[in-house]
């Protein structure tokens, strides 16, 4: 398994429950193929560089994991489909 990243943000204003249904869902996406999530970081409300579906603030959160790549098509096929996710990026990550 190769460890990656990957980085989201939500619309400002989203619930904590919503929020929690969302990170619950992405670490579910990657342990169904085996991989594990090692850490979940969340950045909490933060400027955005430029505007995104009007939107200036965003929810960050960071997930730092270890999958392959059946992992991340599923990951991007849930961030696509989920209305609540404005911007979404996964990296490989160096050890």
């Amino acid at each position: 398994m190769r460890p990656y990243e990957t980085l989201f943000f939500t619309e400002p204003n989203i619930s904590e429950e919503a929020l929690d249904g969302i990170i619950t869902k992405v670490e579910g996406a990657i342990g169904r193929y085996g991989g594990q999530v090692e850490r979940v970081h969340r950045w909490g409300k933060r400027p955005l560089a430029y505007r995104v579906e009007k939107q200036t603030e965003g929810y960050y959160v960071l997930i730092e994991f270890k999958g392959v790549g059946n992992d991340l098509r599923e990951l991007e096929r849930f961030y696509l489909i989920n209305q609540n996710i404005l911007r979404f990026l996964t990296t490989s990550r160096v050890q």
